[in-house]
């Protein structure tokens, strides 16, 4: 926007709208922020690839001792590399967190430093603005009286219009500053909403790591260190994790069996063209429990927040009343269809991070899962499809990985439509998403060992 010096009175309502505007405008963004040092970074990444090599070698051993005849000794040596893998993930995990400890700090410390110098700013373009207005307050004949000579009064008119040009270049620019503190302030958002979820994730690690220990305990309890006694329980306890196929698991939250379970993601794997254990494996990390015994549970862990609480008001309390009301409309649009009463309906609760509101086995949000209806039921047959119904909620899962990169059924396609699932971006580069997509990779190995 460009203005020309022409009149005052002109001059006075256009700079006083600039003072409003200015006024008004809040905080501005300031474009350049400290980032990481560039050593600190390539350190930091050395030491996660270094510990991923080790639990590639682990992931390596307890699949090769598996499939080794069953003794007491390598049990033990399952349990301890086991429980080092999740000891490895810990590590990890507390690497990541400082990494993102260290981002948020900056973020901060550049945030505030640009609120000191936009403060500093506004008060000399409020100046720059005032004297404007107060020639605006004169007219052109009072002015050049003022001058002893015509030279004089041009040089005034100059000066004026310089400052009325370095003003227009301010305001530009605190446009573009403000669009970038947006930017910013969401990263930082960002940045503690991984944070929270990274603490989650290490939390239940820390569990597993505990259960495995625990196991080791029990196992030398229960065998006295004897190999006799091992193969004796062994047997009692049917441990083979092939009678995965045979074995009868009552999912709580949907009444059918693990068997039926299994049938049914095959039969979505197949007809979106991705790999059932892939599917399997994401559903058990989505709705599972830990993957053990053979046993997969997608499907009982299904939420139990509140359509109100954890998406609407969620929502709301983060600033965001458009994704509300965009969710809320969906998520009532999905149960009217069905003739299902929304607030006794189950959805994911609002976590440490982020909102809840996900929907069955799949977790989708509402506004995501109007989007596949239509190609699931055309799959499934069920129209309109329920997003709490498992065959519906499978194929459903089934289309969005093979639309994300699984239907190349590769690990670098499946790593993209896991990183997809978690975040819409198949090329996520935080840890959450590496370390989303890392554990169902490693789960469909193991679950596709078996099949």
């Amino acid at each position: 926007m460009f203005f020309i010096f022409q009149h005052s009175r002109k001059i006075r309502s256009l700079f006083l709208g600039f003072f409003l505007l200015i006024t008004l405008s809040g905080i501005f963004a300031y474009p350049i922020f400290a980032d990481m040092d560039d050593e600190k970074r390539t350190a930091l990444q050395k030491d996660l690839d270094k510990l991923e090599q080790e639990a590639q070698q682990l992931d390596t051993f307890v699949g090769q001792t598996k499939q080794e005849a069953q003794s007491l000794t390598s049990a033990k040596q399952i349990l301890d590399a086991e429980a080092k893998r999740r000891a490895i993930e810990i590590r990890k995990l507390t690497l990541s967190l400082n990494n993102i400890s260290v981002e948020i700090s900056e973020k901060k410390s550049g945030i505030a430093s640009l609120s000191k110098k936009i403060n500093k700013s506004r008060e000399g373009l409020s100046a720059s603005i005032l004297l404007l207005q107060n020639y605006g307050e004169e007219n052109s004949l009072t002015i050049l009286l003022k001058h002893t000579n015509i030279s004089s009064f041009f040089r005034s008119v100059d000066a004026i219009d310089k400052v009325q040009t370095n003003i227009q270049v301010s305001l530009k620019s605190f446009r573009d500053d403000r669009e970038a503190l947006e930017l910013e302030q969401q990263d930082l958002q960002d940045f503690e909403e991984e944070q929270e979820g990274l603490k989650a994730l290490q939390e239940v690690e820390r569990k597993v790591l505990t259960q495995k220990q625990a196991e080791k305990q029990e196992l030398l309890r229960l065998t006295k260190g004897k190999e006799a006694l091992f193969q004796q329980l062994l047997k009692s306890k049917q441990r083979d994790i092939a009678s995965l196929k045979t074995q009868l698991f009552y999912l709580e939250k949907t009444g059918i069996t693990a068997e039926t379970a299994l049938q049914m993601a095959d039969l979505a794997a197949k007809r979106s063209g991705i790999r059932t254990a892939f599917l399997l494996a994401l559903l058990e990390v989505e709705t599972g429990k830990q993957f053990e015994d053979g046993v997969i549970s997608v499907g009982t862990n299904l939420g139990t927040g509140n359509w109100k609480r954890d998406l609407y008001q969620c929502y709301i309390n983060l600033g965001k009343p458009k994704t509300a009301e965009s969710e809320k409309n969906a998520y009532m649009r999905i149960t009217s269809s069905l003739g299902l009463n929304p607030d006794g309906m189950p959805v994911s609760r609002k976590p440490n991070y982020g909102c809840g509101g996900a929907m069955g086995p799949a977790q989708f949000l509402p506004t995501t899962w109007l989007r596949y209806t239509d190609e699931v039921a055309q799959l499934t047959g069920h129209n309109p499809p329920n997003p709490w119904n498992p065959e519906d909620a499978f194929q459903a899962s089934a289309v969005f990985l093979a639309k994300a990169g699984a239907a190349s059924q590769t690990t670098a396609g499946e790593i993209a439509a896991a990183k997809t699932y978690l975040s819409g971006n198949p090329s996520c580069t935080k840890s959450i998403c590496r370390y989303y997509s890392n554990r169902i990779i490693a789960l469909a190995k193991e679950i596709g060992q078996i099949l």
